[in-house]
């Protein structure tokens, strides 16, 4: 069987390979938890996507600093996953995200389905009823293209939690 849908999963990494015991915090990142190993965000034997299941594709990102790419290389790759996938997911907390607001953005200019987990902060964010600093390119995106959908979370940890229910429930075996 063909896979049906091929997701590209967009927000920051909260580890780094110059970190000791680095892998231990990337088993804890929910594309690791998607994929079931975190040697399939690390060092993934086949650079053109991970199997979820028979009807899931993971196409990306992988963690590529390990790699010591060159920007301009990752950058290249993650906008090939993202003109190669069905459905883009992000998981956004603040707005000191410009990688992960950019790939939403090339996503939206493509019309992708784009699934955007946030975590609300009740703060001094009056602009918007979303109450995150990434109300801008949210609210953008939903008022050009009909296949954005919100997702308000209370924290990183429930939005990644929220991230990984979302995929089991609405990208299983049993989907046409």
């Amino acid at each position: 069987m063909d896979t049906q849908y091929k997701l590209f999963f967009g927000g920051a990494f909260a580890f780094d390979d110059r970190e000791e015991d680095y892998d231990i915090k990337a088993a804890e990142d929910f594309r690791a938890q998607i994929l079931g190993s975190v040697q399939a965000l690390l060092k993934p034997k086949d650079m053109s996507g991970v199997s979820i299941n028979d009807n899931v594709m993971y196409i990306g990102p992988f963690y590529f600093e390990a790699e010591s790419r060159k920007a301009e290389d990752i950058i290249m790759c993650e906008k090939q996953m993202i003109e190669q996938c069905t459905d883009a997911v992000f998981v956004l907390d603040d707005a000191a995200c410009p990688g992960t607001i950019a790939e939403i953005m090339y996503a939206n200019s493509l019309q992708k389905a784009i699934h955007l987990f946030y975590v609300r902060h009740d703060d001094d964010e009056t602009e918007s009823h979303l109450h995150t600093p990434c109300w801008y390119p949210l609210i953008f995106c939903q008022q050009t293209n009909p296949k954005v959908k919100l997702y308000e979370c209370e924290d990183l940890h429930r939005a990644a939690r929220r991230v990984i229910d979302f995929v089991t429930f609405n990208f299983n075996e049993q989907q046409p």
